[in-house]
């Protein structure tokens, strides 16, 4: 499997930003309300040191994740943390999914049943998984390609056509604890750049990676940023706390002059985009996981089970909306917390007391192995 630099940068974007685009506004509202978007500006600080850790990582091994811990770890305490990977990909998968059922549920189709979204967006991420990661990542520089411009275009919008700064104000009034929180959530979520232990060694030089996770965060923080604070100036405060999606209603506010309305179409299709690069990176991490660990010849022959198992658990995992809206601010960012930084620091540590590879990436026998027929 080979990736170019920018293949690389689309995935670890998707990966981060598509969930956060509808979901981190809200969370953060509740946090901090007017002073939400400091939290995202802020995480600029432990972002850049987590992108840091993992690239000091990425040096020091010789192999990519989940391989890497078995080197680091050692054998059993590796094998086992690999395993525990496996099922927290997928719930990752079953929670993006749920997300995006509930919002069309709620805003786009609420009449159709879900399980008529789930079978859609499961078959064309199944589809992308056998097709393998090269073809998915040509796919994916579309997508973010689109995604980034049409979505920045639409927020724009909305703020030029109900533009109320004052709605920000009083600037900095905070509590700081609640920004210490607030800057601990954006930073968990930066945290889900770390199948990048994987993936940088798909690209010709896997040293690299620093630079392209770099402007992954470079980009993400100011979308985010602009994307709280647009939410604030159109919406305020007590309506965006009384929504579940205040994101899609500030998008409903854009408009081209008098005549052309109702542009929230374009935004429904372009998330749509977004959240099948979400679904599709961690399920192929769940996949490739799988294989390195039980030693499968090939990793898309466990797309198919665990289809059905992601599709499942996107049901079970709550009953309603009330029940995602604890997710997105209970649940979810302990669990990103402990495997995509507390687990990777303990790594991280580990590593500063051994030598530099004698390889300078891995063994070619171990990347053409995913990917033989």
């Amino acid at each position: 499997m080979k990736l170019t630099d920018f293949q690389l940068f689309c995935i670890l974007l998707l990966m981060v930003a598509p969930v956060a685009y509808l979901e981190t506004p809200h969370t953060l509202v509740h946090i901090l309300f007017a002073n939400s978007w400091l939290a995202v500006i802020t995480a600029v600080i432990p972002g850049l040191l987590l992108i840091q850790m993992y690239y000091y990582i990425i040096t020091k091994s010789g192999r990519p994740f989940p391989q890497m811990l078995e080197e680091h770890l050692g054998k059993v305490a590796g094998k086992l943390l690999g395993l525990l990977y496996i099922p927290l990909f997928i719930l990752v998968c079953s929670y993006t999914l749920r997300l995006f059922i509930e919002f069309m549920k709620m805003n786009v189709l609420p009449a159709t049943p879900i399980s008529v979204f789930i079978g859609v967006l499961l078959l064309v991420c199944w589809v992308a998984i056998k097709a393998g990661l090269e073809t998915s990542a040509r796919v994916l520089e579309i997508i973010t390609i689109i995604g980034l411009t049409f979505g920045l275009i639409i927020v724009l919008l909305a703020l030029a056509n109900n533009f109320h700064p004052a709605r920000l104000l009083p600037i900095g009034y905070l509590n700081y604890r609640s920004l210490g929180q607030g800057t601990l959530l954006v930073a968990s979520i930066v945290g889900k750049l770390m199948p990048v232990l994987a993936l940088a060694f798909f690209i010709d030089d896997k040293k690299r990676s620093l630079g392209i996770m770099r402007w992954v965060v470079l980009v993400f923080i100011p979308v985010i940023t602009l994307n709280t604070m647009a939410i604030i100036i159109t919406r305020g405060i007590m309506p965006s706390l009384s929504q579940s999606f205040p994101v899609f209603s500030m998008v409903r506010l854009a408009r081209i002059g008098a005549f052309i309305q109702n542009v929230d179409i374009f935004f429904i299709g372009v998330w749509i985009l977004g959240i099948f690069g979400a679904v599709t990176i961690p399920w192929f991490m769940a996949c490739y996981t799988t294989q390195q660990v039980f030693g499968l010849r090939n990793y898309r022959f466990a797309a198919a089970p665990t289809a059905m198992t992601i599709g499942i658990l996107s049901i079970v995992i709550s009953r309603n909306n009330l029940e995602v809206v604890i997710w997105s601010q209970k649940i979810t960012p302990y669990v990103y917390s402990f495997f995509f930084i507390v687990i990777p620091l303990l790594v991280f540590l580990v590593t500063l007391f051994k030598p530099m590879p004698a390889s300078k990436s891995a063994d070619s026998g171990d990347l053409a192995n995913p990917t033989s027929a």
